[in-house]
């Protein structure tokens, strides 16, 4: 089943169809503000489309609807296997992770589509197949729903997974140095993981503010804020098969660091949907213009990519404390933390 999917992955094309428009429309205020700033009507619009096309991403939607897909899909490292702790029968947990896509930069407080960034949270339950005689082998799964939101942005995320853990080299036996630092071994997971996310605008709008610099020949700067209402729905849903080698060493039996590599094989998709209208005042409250942005497409996650990741877990007997990082060539990085219980 891997193999097919994998196969399916590598040769899906990328699908992409998106448009977008931002139409700027000066009040009587607004083009005496132009003219304060040393702008003819005509520029100072663009310089607000300028503005408005950033901060919505309007100019790159393709590019941010791939970056919002692989952030989804990325979002669920470190949420649902365990890589140090090597349970004798169960283990328990829960964890967070925040993961961002992009080419550009990673985040930015003024866009509502947070620059392909995603929240995940899961908890997770671990099991041990040493009753079945197959001491090598651990099964995960994991799962979460819940109310999610971006800064602007609010809606429900679901997200569900199973891996299965191969001890491929026993860990290293205690006595002599290995007392002190022990090599964990050699694991290979592989899994199968789905995350769906549904956002949709705020009943009170989104607001976004941005400064406008005078023209050359002009003076002073203007402080204009857009509140925009209307419909600006986003749904991305990715499924992703990751296959993973990792090894690592216990420290005294107090810390566990681990590192390792794999590959990730994702199909997904994220739509947008917007059609938003916004009146723009200036820092005196006087009305400057309106907006109309419209946004319609979608475009599917990057199909396959290598990743490296590493983390430490502090370890209080049966209870374990873990930070996870993951960075993948997409571009895409990701933290997690949380804690675990091995029973």
């Amino acid at each position: 089943m891997i193999r097919a999917l994998v196969v399916l992955v590598l040769f899906v094309p990328s699908l992409a169809h998106a448009q977008a428009s931002v139409d700027v429309t000066l009040s009587a205020d607004g083009k005496t503000a132009a003219a304060a700033l040393g702008y003819s009507e005509a520029d100072f619009a663009t310089q607000i489309k300028n503005k408005v096309d950033d901060a919505y991403q309007t100019n790159n939607v393709n590019g941010f609807l791939r970056s919002f897909t692989d952030a989804t899909g990325f979002s669920q490292r470190g949420l649902g296997v365990d890589y140090v702790s090597v349970p004798n029968s169960f283990i328990i947990g829960i964890a967070a992770n925040a993961a961002v896509a992009t080419d550009s930069v990673v985040t930015s407080g003024n866009r509502p589509t947070s620059g392909g960034a995603a929240v995940n949270f899961g908890a997770m339950i671990g099991s041990n197949l040493a009753g079945l005689d197959l001491p090598r082998w651990t099964l995960y799964a994991n799962g979460f729903y819940q109310s999610a939101s971006t800064d602007r942005l609010t809606g429900t995320l679901l997200s569900a997974g199973a891996h299965a853990q191969l001890k491929l080299i026993q860990a290293e036996e205690g006595g002599g140095t290995a007392s002190l630092v022990r090599w964990i071994g050699v694991d290979v997971t592989g899994g199968i993981e789905y995350t769906r996310w549904a956002l949709g605008a705020n009943d009170g709008g989104i607001t976004n503010n941005f400064d406008v610099g005078a023209a050359a020949g002009g003076t002073g700067s203007e402080t204009l804020t857009l509140l925009s209402k209307g419909t600006f729905d986003l749904k991305t849903n990715a499924l992703t098969v990751p296959i993973e080698v990792t090894t690592g060493l216990r420290i005294a039996l107090i810390a566990s660091v681990f590192i390792g590599a794999g590959i990730d094989f994702t199909v997904g998709k994220t739509t947008v949907n917007g059609n938003l209208t916004g009146d723009m005042t200036d820092s005196n409250g006087r009305d400057i213009g309106t907006v109309k942005i419209t946004a319609t497409g979608d475009n599917s996650a990057s199909p396959a990519a290598g990743r490296v990741l590493a983390g430490v877990q502090l370890n209080l007997w049966k209870l374990k404390v873990f930070v996870q990082a993951n960075v993948s060539q997409t571009p895409a990085a990701s933290i997690a933390a949380g804690i675990r219980l091995v029973l």
